[in-house]
């Protein structure tokens, strides 16, 4: 058994230096550092490097022409431009809703080493998980993921008990699945609707080294509509109180990274509807950040740019699931988080693979626009993450 294992960690490690992989066996600058905190913050605004104009991505030596966002993505994407070996460029969609009591993942995703398709159902109050995925090693490309999140496309899988259609055209996502998972039959008939402009908040982010960099764009604020089975039981989606997230990641990045994740969506009492990205500790963020609020005005979603978030939380394993205050240099986004479910999960294969622990909870406190109104938020479902990876 012993020289069994040997034997797969050997061939593993050779497929791995062929394609260039454990040449970048590297660590993130900002890995493994304590929380940003207020208290350490050393004053100053950010002048924030906004990108208005279509801008390509890298330059012909595979570095990013202008680290930066944007509101509506202006960045070109070419998979060939990148001058990474192609075990290392990892390319994902990632969909995920939620309407505080469900929520569904819909992924497609290619990492190199691997990828696939893959279909999450979790019942956030009584902690049932069901599963269904179809994967491939070494990917590298071959899954043909669309350059641009906005731009009209269909995924379309059609294996064994694993059947996924994602139809994006015309503002709408719609997403039909069959097949099992966990040992349960599961199907799903849902739409993700838009508004008539719809802001969201791409970013393009630089590392240590010249040619990694983490390109993403996160859609919020999607309204869903349709069902989802779970073995004939037949749960509806009401648009008005449940929303859809695209995270829609490119870039190639350290084998050794870990980041802080807080996103969600939801109606305000007003009846507008209200959205927030946060995140920090991925990358070289000092040009800007993705902190970043979304409120409705009419038929339009428009975004309000953040400068700096901090995080006070307690540590050790129980302290996941333990209050968390969030807290910003310019008292625009100030919150606290009861968490009520921790989707923790992990994969580990060899030496690659992540753990993380997804927390959702109920979010109070207040932000500020840009304008300067103050916008109070009661009770909002939303999550915030730590993910630790080695890939």
């Amino acid at each position: 058994m012993k020289k069994g294992i040997k034997a797969i960690i050997a061939i593993v490690l050779i497929i791995a230096v062929i394609g260039g992989w454990v040449s970048t066996f590297r660590t993130d600058t900002v890995y493994g550092q304590a929380l940003p905190k207020l208290a350490d913050y050393n004053g100053g605004s950010l002048t924030q490097n906004e990108v208005t104009v279509p801008t390509p991505l890298l330059n012909s030596d595979g570095v990013l022409v202008s680290p930066g966002y944007c509101v509506h993505n202006q960045y070109q994407y070419d998979r060939s431009a990148v001058t990474a070996g192609s075990l290392r460029i990892k390319e994902w969609d990632f969909y995920q809703l939620t309407d505080g009591r469900y929520m569904i993942q819909i992924i497609a995703s290619d990492i190199g080493l691997g990828g696939g398709y893959f279909f999450t159902f979790v019942d956030l109050e009584t902690g049932d998980k069901y599963e269904a995925m179809s994967m491939s090693l070494f990917t590298m490309g071959k899954l043909n993921l669309e350059t641009n999140a906005e731009k009209d496309h269909t995924i379309s899988v059609d294996k064994k008990n694993f059947k996924l259609t994602m139809d994006i055209k015309n503002g709408k996502r719609h997403f039909t699945f069959e097949g099992e998972g966990s040992g349960k039959r599961l199907t799903c008939d849902l739409t993700a609707s838009q508004f008539t402009d719809h802001e969201s908040l791409t970013m393009a982010v630089p590392f240590e080294w010249s040619n990694y960099f983490y390109l993403d764009q996160k859609i919020n604020c999607m309204s869903v509509s349709g069902n989802v089975t779970v073995d004939g039981e037949k749960i509806e989606f009401d648009p008005a109180k449940t929303f859809m997230l695209l995270d829609w990641g490119r870039g190639v990045w350290p084998y050794r990274s870990g980041w802080y994740w807080g996103n969600g969506s939801t109606v305000l009492e007003d009846g507008r509807t209200f959205g927030f990205e946060i995140g920090f500790g991925f990358g070289d963020m000092t040009k800007f950040t993705e902190n970043t609020l979304f409120i409705s005005e009419g038929e339009n979603l428009v975004a309000h740019k953040l400068e700096h978030v901090f995080l006070e939380k307690a540590e050790g394993d129980d302290g996941w699931m333990k209050e968390w205050k969030f807290t910003s240099n310019d008292g625009r986004f100030e919150m606290t988080m009861t968490p009520y479910y921790d989707n923790y999960t992990t994969t580990r294969v060899v030496v690659a693979g992540n753990w993380c622990h997804q927390v959702f909870g109920k979010w109070n406190g207040y932000v500020v626009l840009d304008d300067g109104t103050k916008v109070e938020i009661k009770d909002m479902i939303a999550f915030c993450e730590y993910s630790d990876n080695r890939w």
